[in-house]
């Protein structure tokens, strides 16, 4: 019995985060996973309507394209399914979410403590964060997973006239 015996299978994961999906849009986000060395981060982005509403789907895209190739020439870490992006290091990961911050502001919410001390807070997130690691038990892959929700909280500087 391995280590990893507990954990989900890719599949089992992909049905989890997206619970709406049908099994073909499973199967190709399974053969994308598949294709993740062991221990590789993964984030995994679920659209949030609400934000699509208020910011447009051109805007979603937008973002999404800028999570797929922030850092990389003429390459993309989503294989165009502008939902899983795969990344190298998990400092890989915190760097580029924290350029997609910087260039992308409106992508990410308030901490709901302080939304009503801001003028125009932002109060939805572009969407939720999940993250995956592959790991292997006895020659199948499983994964390793969690929602991050703090993900795409905005954060607040210091010499903000809000914070005291």
């Amino acid at each position: 019995m391995s280590e990893y015996s507990g954990f989900p299978s890719i599949r089992d994961t992909l049905k989890t985060i997206f619970s709406k999906a049908s099994d073909e849009e499973i199967s190709k986000y399974e053969r994308q996973l598949e294709k993740v060395k062991i221990l590789d981060p993964v984030v995994i982005i679920n659209p949030n309507p609400d934000w699509i509403h208020q910011h447009g789907l051109l805007a979603y895209h937008t973002v999404m394209d800028k999570f797929a190739t922030e850092g990389l020439h003429n390459n993309r870490r989503d294989e165009n399914s502008r939902c899983i992006f795969h990344f190298t290091s998990v400092t890989e990961m915190y760097t580029v979410r924290d350029k997609i911050h910087d260039d992308f502001p409106n992508a990410f919410m308030h901490s709901r403590s302080i939304q009503a001390l801001i003028p125009n807070a932002q109060l939805h997130p572009i969407g939720t964060a999940w993250i995956l690691m592959n790991v292997e038990d006895l020659e199948e892959l499983k994964c390793d997973f969690g929602k991050d929700n703090n993900f795409f909280l905005r954060t607040v500087e210091k010499n903000s006239s809000y914070i005291n």
